[in-house]
């Protein structure tokens, strides 16, 4: 897997990222201190994602692709993106 498709997979995984946190804060019947550390959690696996994308062996980046653009769609067809 060349540079062009690692940096879309790692902007892909920002954006479920970011997507997540912004779906969270509408998260109203969810306890305050366990919605930040969820938020916390979300983004900190966001980061250890990205990272491992640039350290795993091309192969199995190519199936990580698709699922995270689904991810993303699905995303943003539950936030009103679309």
């Amino acid at each position: 897997m060349g540079v062009p498709a690692r940096l879309l997979l790692s902007l892909l995984i920002a954006a479920c990222a970011l997507l997540g946190l912004y779906m969270s804060a509408y998260a109203f019947s969810v306890p305050r201190p366990a919605l930040l550390a969820a938020q916390a959690g979300g983004l900190t696996l966001g980061a250890a994602l990205i990272a491992a994308v640039w350290r795993l062996p091309g192969r199995w980046l190519w199936l990580a692709l698709p699922v995270t653009a689904g991810l993303v769609t699905l995303l943003l067809l539950q936030g009103g993106g679309f």
